[in-house]
């Protein structure tokens, strides 16, 4: 009797965990910056939501592009942030999510732009004045499933003629788009891929080292999708709390808001493949 007593108890507390954890909400980003910049960045949006959900939500950092993929696909988280590249990608592979809004980011001019671009730069000390001079340089590219920081770089790279994986020097893939500015003051590549808004955030003094080689089109902003397991009031719901977000800050990569955008701006990244 006491064993099915306390099996009783287990269960209800079972049951009560899993309510709980169903109050929850996992949100999950592609780590294009570290932890703690992403956390801080993503914190007023985070705050809205919770409050207007009345909902704890969950903030994680996938350890890569891919690995996101892979939560969405499993549907082990119910929000994320991905990039260009990876959403065109999951509708490619018809991967079941529902799209909710494109992000709106403050740039170093105080306008919110729902698009970026990428560039290719090197420091002004090099001898690199070309996107041609590229060739046999070390180079860092950021993920594969990057769209700024791997994706359109090495479009542009085959527009000039040049082959990424045979005429490039050592190649790097330094993750995240810091972290190749870093490196390329720090004289360990020659040249490398970013987006734009690394660049325009630099202080003057460095900004004045380095020399853009290309720029890309405008690429649509990343996108916030929901998970196929989030019920589709909910979706609805948060789709309609996102495009009323408008954000109190004001400072450069700020988000500011969101907008919905025609899907065949990111489809049609495929095709830079």
């Amino acid at each position: 009797m006491k064993v099915n007593f306390f099996l009783k108890i287990a269960f209800f507390l079972c049951l009560s965990l899993y309510a709980h954890a169903k109050q929850s909400l996992v949100f999950a980003v592609n780590p294009y910056k570290n932890t703690e910049e992403l956390r801080t960045q993503h914190a007023e949006l985070i705050g809205y939501l919770e409050k207007a959900l009345q909902r704890e939500i969950v903030f994680i950092v996938s350890k890569d592009y891919t690995h996101l993929l892979t939560l969405i696909e499993q549907g082990n988280v119910d929000i994320a942030s991905i990039s260009p590249k990876l959403f065109a990608t999951s509708r490619q592979k018809k991967i079941p999510t529902h799209y909710l809004a494109t992000f709106k980011i403050q740039d170093h001019q105080g306008n919110a732009r729902s698009s970026y671009r990428s560039l290719i730069i090197t420091r002004q000390k090099n001898s690199l004045q070309t996107l041609n001079d590229v060739k046999g340089k070390r180079f860092g590219f950021t993920d594969v499933d990057s769209t700024s920081g791997y994706l359109y770089p090495r479009f542009m790279l085959k527009q000039e003629g040049i082959d990424p994986q045979k005429e490039l020097g050592k190649v790097y893939f330094l993750k995240k788009h810091p972290k190749i500015m870093q490196a390329l003051l720090e004289n360990s590549i020659d040249a490398g891929a970013i987006y734009d808004g690394i660049y325009l955030t630099l202080p003057k003094s460095e900004k004045e080292e380095i020399r853009i080689l290309a720029s890309s089109d405008e690429i649509p902003y990343d996108v916030m999708i929901a998970s196929k397991g989030v019920d589709k009031a909910l979706v609805t719901k948060i789709r309609e709390l996102l495009l009323a977000f408008h954000s109190t800050q004001s400072a450069p990569n700020t988000i500011m808001g969101f907008e919905e955008k025609s899907l065949i701006l990111y489809d049609t990244l495929l095709y830079l493949e």
